[in-house]
């Protein structure tokens, strides 16, 4: 057997950028919606009372590839030091079924989330966001900021989390003495006039008051990618126009659409666009200045498997290149 390149989080973030990730997710996304790639439903098996482990598998026709994302998910982990996801990337090659690369699960999740939060962002909302809002000051919190900054380096970056500490100690290793990246106490205050919302926390219920958001928003709904949680009201996902990266995931895993089904807030057919339709126009998205647009992310191992497979390229090219 061939063996695989293998990448710890150093060297996924030594390879690639945020940046660098969007065109592999737009045809990662055009794909899923084309019905020319496989994600089938994610896996999750008890292993003790302390965390389960979980796979994600799927494949695509271009480029050629096939893969896993494999889990072990211990919510106290991060009480010793360690994250409450461990494991690893597996990329293959469809065409012969080598394996090709290993790449930190952590690393890949954290920049494939973020880039598809920003691609979201470049396609549906406004152009030339001025302020962008930051909900959490944990690791995709950070990884939304830097991205934010990345592809909007005129905006002005709003962070808020519940921990006030946490968040202004994250806006002073971020701002780099700059006045770009402020932190705000009051989440009211922060989604205020603000052009793009990312929410990326660790929330089981809705806390984002759908009362607030205003003509024009867009907001990436990420921290809650399982049925039972939510971040958004049922007001707010009611008033929005809602896409995702996969109906079908949707359809089982949005606790914000779910749950306003349930509450009969939305009715049974409420309408959900995959983005990968906007991106192959096919749908128009945003069809006016004042339309507040949402995106649901549920992380799809296909983006994983394209994010994983940029590492390979990139880090082959520098290679040659020295």
């Amino acid at each position: 057997m061939t063996s695989p390149a293998v990448f710890s989080a150093a060297d996924v973030f030594a390879a690639v950028e945020i940046t660098d990730l969007l065109d592999p997710l737009v045809a990662a996304m055009i794909a899923v919606s084309e019905r020319t790639a496989s994600h089938p439903p994610r896996f999750a098996a008890p292993v003790n009372d302390q965390g389960r482990m979980g796979l994600m598998y799927g494949s695509l026709e271009r480029p050629a590839l096939h893969g896993a994302k494999v889990l072990s998910l211990f919510p106290g982990a991060p009480a010793v030091g360690l994250s409450s996801h461990q494991g690893f990337v597996v990329v293959f090659d469809s065409k012969d079924g080598r394996p090709i690369a290993i790449c930190d699960a952590d690393a890949i999740t954290a920049l494939r989330t973020a880039a598809m939060s920003l691609l979201a962002t470049q396609t549906l909302a406004r152009i030339d966001p001025q302020i962008i809002t930051v909900c959490g000051a944990g690791e995709q919190a950070e990884w939304h900021v830097r991205g934010s900054i990345a592809c909007f380096p005129q905006a002005m970056i709003r962070v808020w989390a519940r921990r006030t500490d946490a968040a202004e100690a994250m806006v002073q290793r971020l701002a780099a003495g700059s006045k770009q990246v402020v932190g705000l106490a009051d989440l009211q205050q922060a989604v205020r006039g603000a052009d793009v919302i990312h929410t990326t926390t660790a929330s089981k219920a809705a806390f984002f008051c759908g009362d607030w958001l205003e003509p024009g928003q867009h907001i990436n709904l990420v921290g809650a990618s399982l049925a039972a949680t939510r971040e958004l009201d049922d007001a707010g996902v009611a008033r929005v126009t809602m896409f995702t990266d996969s109906q079908e995931s949707s359809s089982r895993e949005s606790g914000e659409i779910l749950e306003a089904k349930e509450a009969g807030a939305i009715p049974a057919d409420y309408p959900v666009t995959e983005i990968g339709e906007v991106l192959g126009r096919r749908h128009p998205g945003r069809v006016s200045p004042g339309e507040i647009t949402a995106y649901k992310s549920h992380g799809l191992i296909l983006q994983d498997l394209v994010a994983a497979h940029e590492v390979l390229l990139r880090s082959a090219l520098t290679r040659r290149a020295q």
